[in-house]
Parts: structure tokens; sequence; C-alpha cells
């Protein structure tokens, strides 16, 4: 269990340290390749909403795990949900800084409150 708590840690760090410098080089850990593969080819089938990316979802490993017959486990599932949880904080971090400099005078504390009227304006 230790190890799989350190390859964890390093592979989030590894991602986090490419997402924050795509250009720079990133060394997987050997012992992270596979759980590597799976995650950068599950993230390519990720959706997108309104809000921006969804997290990859449980059917998904399912089905990409039978179509190219790999016997997951759970602790294989377990790396591939962290590497998605630091992709997407990664994810919603940028979305935030592109908002705020969109609008920097906007913050969540002057952000006025839907009223009745302006509810009823635009509907």
């Amino acid at each position: 269990m230790a190890q799989q708590t350190r390859l964890e840690r390093q592979l989030c760090e590894t991602l986090g340290k490419y997402l924050s410098k795509p250009k720079a080089r990133s060394d997987v850990p050997e012992a992270g390749r596979l759980a590597w593969k799976w995650f950068t080819d599950l993230c390519r089938t990720r959706t997108m909403h309104s809000n921006g990316p969804n997290p990859i979802s449980y059917a998904e490993i399912n089905a990409y795990a039978r179509l190219y017959r790999w016997p997951l486990e759970p602790r294989h599932i377990d790396l591939i949900l962290a590497l998605d949880r630091v992709w997407l904080d990664h994810a919603n971090e940028e979305q935030r800084a592109a908002m705020a400099s969109d609008n920097p005078s906007r913050s969540k504390k002057t952000d006025p409150e839907l009223t009745l009227e302006a509810f009823d304006a635009v509907f």
C-alpha cells in the first residue's frame, strides 16, 4: 500500500510539473508508465460541459479496459482518478485565471445577487 501511495504521489507531481510547464521535460516513473498511458488515453475521451471539463467516468474506464482488454484492478483505477483530479484542478485554475483576467473587477464578493426582477428580465 505504501508503494502505491508513493507511486501515486510521484505520478501526480510529474503531471503537475508537466501541466505548469508543458515544454519542460517530465520523466514519468518507470513503474507508472502504463498508468500514465491509460490516463492520457482516457483524457482524450473527456467530455465538456458549460463550466469546463468533466472528470473521467467509471464507465469510460470500464469501456476502455474492456476494449483494450486491460485487466485493470482497483489500484490502477485509483491512479487514473488521482491523475484526473490533478488535471481537473489545473484546468479549473486556468479557467478561474482566465475569468479574472477578462474582468479584473469581478469577484465573488462583488457579484450582484440574482433578484426576481433580473430573472424575469432574462426569461
